[in-house]
Parts: C-alpha cells; sequence; structure tokens
C-alpha cells in the first residue's frame, strides 16, 4: 500500500494563529500552509502542493474569497459568499489524486482508493451545497460523484436523472444515478455523462471506499474509463457557506491495510508562558504502537523523546523567545518508525 503522488508545486505560507487557553497572551505558531485567494467574477487556479493536485474554480460572482490549502494533510478549509445577490453563481474546491488526460490506465490497473476525510461545514438556506468524492474518466468521457453529505438540493431530484440501482458500502445505502449533460468537460464543450453514488445516510467524517462505487457502477453496466483524477470536492451553487477538510486519499491493496502510510495528522499546539514551554497534541495514528519526537537543530534532525505511548508531548521549560523550532512526530507501525512521513509534515513553531 501506498500514498500516490505525482509532483508539488507551490510554497510555504503562514498558515494558523493557534490561541492556548494556557495563557492569555499566546505566541504566534506557524504551520505550514498555501492560500490561494480569488477575485471577484471568474477565477481558476489548477497547482499542486504537498503532493496533491487542486482545482479551485468559482464563476459570476461579485465576491472575493480564499482557499487555504494544508500542509499536513491533504485538506483545505475555505468560505464561499455565492448566494442571493442574483449573481447564480458556482463556487467549486476539490483537491486528491490526478493523471490528466489520456492516461492508458483504469481504475483496475491501480490498487484500492480511500479517502479518509473529515469535514467541518454549513451552508446558508439558500441555493445548495455538497460535499464528496469528485472526478473525470475518458472513453466514455464521465464526471463524476459520490455524495456523503449535501444541503438544500441533491441530483436525486433532478427529473432528468436516470436511476440505475443501489448499493451498500461503507455501513449505508448508495442510490445510484446518470445524467446526460453538453456542458464545459476535460475535453473541451460536448456531450458526457456523469455518474452519481448519493449516500443515503449522509455523514460529515469516514472512510470513502471509491474503488467499490466504481465497481458498483460497471456493474450496473456504466463503464469506467481512464482515470483522469479522484479527489475530494466541496461545492456551493447560488449559497453561501464554509468548510473545513482535513483529508487524506491512498491506494492501497484492501480497506484492511490503507491506514498504516498515515502521518500524524492535525498538530495542535498550546503555549505555557509561565514555564516557557510547548504542549503538542495530536489525531492517533491506526495501528501506531508509540511515538517519537525529533527537532531540526544546527542542521540535524535529532531525536527528543521517543516511547511515547500517548498523542502528548510537553517540551523542556525555558523555550527561546524569538527562536524557530521545527518539530517531527514519527509513529511506529508493525515495528516501524515512519521517519519519511514525519519528517515531511513537520510543523514549525516561532515563539514570540
Amino acid at each position: 500500500m501506498r500514498k500516490v503522488s505525482k509532483r508539488v508545486l507551490g510554497a510555504l505560507v503562514a498558515g494558523m494563529l493557534i490561541v492556548s487557553p494556557l495563557s492569555t497572551v499566546a505566541p504566534a505558531i506557524t504551520a505550514s500552509a498555501m492560500k490561494i485567494p480569488t477575485v471577484p467574477l471568474d477565477t481558476k487556479d489548477v497547482g499542486w502542493y504537498n503532493d496533491y493536485h487542486h482545482e479551485i474554480w468559482q464563476a459570476d460572482t461579485p465576491n472575493s474569497f480564499a482557499v487555504l490549502l494544508h500542509g499536513n494533510d491533504g485538506g483545505f478549509s475555505t468560505s464561499w459568499k455565492c448566494g442571493p445577490n442574483n449573481s447564480r453563481s458556482n463556487f467549486f474546491a476539490h483537491r486528491g489524486l490526478y493523471w490528466g488526460l489520456n492516461n492508458p490506465k483504469t481504475y483496475k490497473d491501480y490498487g484500492d482508493f480511500y479517502c479518509d476525510y473529515d469535514c467541518n461545514w454549513y451552508t446558508d438556506s439558500s441555493g445548495n451545497a455538497r460535499i464528496g468524492i469528485y472526478g473525470w474518466a475518458q472513453n466514455p468521457l464521465v464526471e463524476y460523484y459520490i455524495i456523503e453529505d449535501w444541503k438544500n438540493w441533491s441530483p436525486e431530484q433532478d427529473p432528468s436523472a436516470q436511476y440505475k440501482g443501489s448499493v451498500t458500502i461503507d455501513g449505508s445505502q448508495y442510490k445510484i444515478y446518470t445524467s446526460a449533460r453538453n456542458s464545459y468537460t476535460i475535453e473541451g464543450n460536448k456531450n458526457f455523462t456523469q455518474y452519481i453514488s448519493i449516500r443515503q445516510n449522509t455523514r460529515t467524517k469516514g472512510t470513502i471506499s471509491v474503488t467499490e462505487h466504481f465497481k458498483a457502477w460497471e456493474n450496473l453496466g456504466m463503464k469506467m474509463g481512464n482515470l483522469y483524477e479522484v479527489a475530494f470536492s466541496v461545492e456551493g451553487w447560488e449559497s453561501d457557506g464554509h468548510a473545513d477538510v482535513a483529508m487524506n486519499m491512498y491506494e492501497g491493496d484492501s480497506g484492511d491495510e490503507h491506514h498504516k502510510d498515515d502521518p500524524v495528522q492535525n498538530v495542535k499546539m498550546e503555549y505555557n508562558r509561565q514555564y516557557k514551554q510547548m504542549k503538542f497534541i495530536w489525531d492517533d495514528v491506526n495501528g501506531a504502537d508509540e511515538y517519537s519526537i525529533a527537532v531540526y537543530l544546527a542542521g540535524k534532525w535529532r531525536v527528543q523523546a521517543q516511547n511515547i505511548t500517548d498523542t502528548v508531548y510537553t517540551s523542556p521549560k525555558n523555550l527561546t523567545l524569538g527562536k524557530t523550532y521545527k518539530v517531527a512526530i514519527a509513529p511506529k507501525v508493525n515495528g516501524t518508525w515512519d521517519i519519511k512521513n514525519a519528517i515531511k509534515n513537520a510543523v514549525a513553531v516561532i515563539i514570540k
């Protein structure tokens, strides 16, 4: 099992400010992230960051907003304002795996695809919005959706959609539809078909067994051709909303094994001003027996602590004000330390 990556494009940009409950005035804490602003009317941004491909698109709105691409996973944070302003505008952001046009491989040429996600989101009562898996395939030309949650409207309510059947995946029934379209595609303006799975027990976090949907579609006569992309998306039509997405996407051999290369995620940092020390808290990595902490000092990574059996670490006292500390947290899974991912997802802490 491995995490699929192609190339990286982007720079490290100051990310989030975390205010500690342990101190009335917290130091500035910087984590790697990439901010992409949008401008009124029409914007499209396509690129790579932290081994994930992204596409951000908005149209026909007088409003500006931004998307923050996470540096420690494949997620992103964004707000959009396409609501009741008579603009009939659309916002769309997705991030994931990408092969591009004329990829000779179908999903059968890869291991199974999985997406672990946690999406804290909301939208207002105007318009509609949805979250889930999104992508394209060629030969035949298909735009596909696996909708995990939706607000106000879903393609199930589209009178032109054709119901094909249902399947149970990841603990819920999904109803499956197709819809014939003629519009913009990855091949230009032309006819294409939408494949749509709609989760009946909607949710905002969990694991999506993407390949199982591909198999279910083909069992219903819906051919899946050459893969263009597999991504997690947030889309809003004539609505105002906000989404914070934590996400990792994997290619693996089985659903039981796809977590084993997970990096440490969602690292939170709290500063104790009295003792001038930092507390790190992170999400548990599936299968991890213990953790170690390394700090980048004098041009080398040096182990600061090891044999940590909890997901909390408190630094030594008397950290130096004004100094930047680069910290890596490595899990030990099946007897092996995941050093590569730990260093790749290291966080930078500036004490001010």
